[in-house]
Order: C-alpha cells, then sequence, then structure tokens
C-alpha cells in the first residue's frame, strides 16, 4: 500500500501555509505555493531534491495573493500549469492586481491557469485527490481531500478554530458555512485539517467545537 505524507512550508510575509503532498514513490503535488522570494524557493527546492520527489500537480485552493505567490516560480521550476476553479480568475482581480488593493509593492508572475471543477479527482499513481468545492471567502474556492492520506487542505474557507474572512472580492459568510457544512463536515472525523493559515486540526473536532458554525 502506498504511504502518503505532507510537508508544510510557512512562507511570505502573511505566514501562509504552502503543503507538498507525496507518496512513497515520490509523486507530489504543491498546494498553494507561496513562496515570495528566492531563499524560500531554494527551500522547497531543496525538499523536493532531498525527498527525490516527482513534482506532477500545482494545485492551488484560491488565487489570493498569498496563495499565489510563488506560482510562476514553481510553474518554471516543474514545467507544470497552475490549476485552480475558473472562478477564482474570471470574478477575481488577478493577484499581481490584489498586491496593489492591499497596498503592496512588487510584481509577480502569472502563469498559465487550467481549470479544475467541482467534483473533479485528481492523481498521484494510486493517490487520489478530490477537489471539492467550498466557496464563502473567495468565489472559487477549493479543499482537496486525500482519502489514502487522511487529509483535506482547507486553504481559507475553515481553519482551527475559526473560519475565513468574507469581506473580499465575491466573499459570502452564510454561502461559506453552508460550503463547509455540506462539503467538509461530512469527511470522517479524524480526517486531518491542513488550513491556509496556523495548526492542522481534524473534522470531528471542528464540527463539534467551531463557534463559527454553530
Amino acid at each position: 500500500m502506498t504511504r502518503t505524507k505532507v510537508k508544510t512550508f510557512t512562507f511570505n510575509s502573511v505566514a501562509e501555509n504552502t503543503y507538498i503532498l507525496y507518496n512513497s514513490t515520490g509523486e507530489a503535488a504543491i498546494i498553494d505555493c507561496g513562496c515570495m522570494d528566492r531563499r524560500e524557493e531554494e527551500e522547497l527546492l531543496r525538499f523536493v531534491e532531498a525527498e527525490q520527489l516527482n513534482v506532477q500537480l500545482l494545485l492551488n485552493t484560491h488565487l489570493h495573493f498569498d496563495h499565489a505567490w510563488g506560482n510562476g516560480f514553481a510553474a518554471k521550476a516543474f514545467d507544470l500549469p497552475v490549476r485552480a476553479h475558473r472562478a477564482e480568475v474570471e470574478e477575481m482581480p488577478s493577484p499581481a492586481v490584489q498586491l496593489g488593493a492591499f497596498g503592496m509593492g512588487g510584481t509577480m508572475d502569472e502563469p498559465e491557469v487550467q481549470y479544475i471543477e467541482a467534483g473533479d479527482v485528481l492523481t498521484l499513481g494510486d493517490v487520489t485527490i478530490q477537489a471539492l468545492f467550498v466557496p464563502g471567502h473567495s468565489p472559487g474556492h477549493l479543499a482537496f481531500y486525500c482519502p489514502q492520506a487522511g487529509a483535506v487542505f482547507t486553504g481559507d474557507a475553515l481553519f482551527a478554530g475559526d473560519v475565513g474572512r468574507t469581506d473580499l472580492w465575491g466573499g459570502s459568510y452564510e454561502r461559506l458555512k453552508k460550503s463547509i457544512r455540506t462539503e467538509l463536515f461530512p469527511l470522517p472525523d479524524d480526517t486531518v485539517v491542513y488550513p491556509g493559515h496556523g495548526p492542522t486540526s481534524t473534522i470531528g473536532y471542528e464540527r463539534s467545537n467551531n463557534p463559527y458554525l454553530d
């Protein structure tokens, strides 16, 4: 049976969590590549090289700038398209424009985005990654559920004891709560929640204790 592992990096000035999901044969997916500078890029590359990983997927839960900062670097380094939901491109300003809106300087590469639809199942060998549609923090927000790892990557939809802000482009608190209840809370209790910021949790704990989802 293929073992799956998760490596967590915390990158950039917004302390965003970038994840690498990989299996025992070295096939890997990078989720929300937030590398802000060359030092962070080299940190990620060193891990990929040390583990002899074959990166096959570049996934984005959503395309807010802090989660997309490293997309240009990763697309070039691994010769892959970035994958995200189409609403993240069609219904929001680009990550580079968002930088200006937040009063932050600098530029960002904006590589090709290949669309993922709600319900798509992606594969890393015999490992599956299910795309769950959880809008509310952003219009096309996805979560990525890997049953073999017992893990769900929730981006900025669901945090440990919190939920994502809903005052940005396409945000809706009621829609976010519905998304979490219908798409995330049916997952097994022991599913580990890997959020876009902060520590991990579990679905069972959040279903019973998250104060924003009463």
